[in-house]
């Protein structure tokens, strides 16, 4: 994750994932080589890292009385399988959220030139409009995907 993130220019605070508990983080993996990585932060005591840039926005969604989680840190090895692995990701990250812990919503910070591909493939709607992420140092957008509305959808999502 680290070198994709890199080759991206994204910079990360590799530290700051301790203090940021209660993290899952899921692998998607080919025999013992891991191929892809996807963390879900189901909120808590804790901000979510996208309150640093969305508080407003996300504080109104709990105020609609909306359980509100995170996913981040979304990796795929380059010459993996992506779709598979993606795959695999996300309908882990569906149960995690939906059953394990109870979440309405989750939210995603994505590069703009991705919203479209979260948009198509997933049906995330657009929650903010682009800021700056200090975080990774990188332009963002708020997105939301209703996971009720996510789960019907589930079982046809073909990547």
């Amino acid at each position: 994750m680290r070198r994709r993130y890199a080759w991206r220019g994204y910079s990360l605070s590799w530290d700051a994932r301790a203090m940021a508990a209660p993290i899952i983080t899921l692998l998607a993996q080919n025999d013992d080589q891991v191929i892809g990585t996807l963390t879900v932060r189901p909120g808590g005591a804790q901000p979510l890292f996208a309150e640093e840039a969305y508080a407003v926005e996300i504080e109104a969604m709990r105020e609609a009385d909306r359980r509100v989680g995170e996913l981040t840190r979304l990796a795929i090895e380059e010459r993996a399988d992506w779709r598979g692995a993606l795959e695999a990701l996300v309908q882990s990250a569906y149960v995690v959220t939906r059953f394990m812990h109870g979440l309405t919503d989750v939210i995603i910070e994505v590069n703009p030139r991705h919203v479209r591909f979260y948009e198509r493939v997933f049906g995330f709607v657009t929650a903010a409009a682009e800021r700056f992420c200090v975080r990774v140092g990188a332009p963002s957008v708020l997105m939301l995907l209703n996971l009720e509305q996510f789960g019907t959808r589930l079982d046809s999502l073909s990547l």
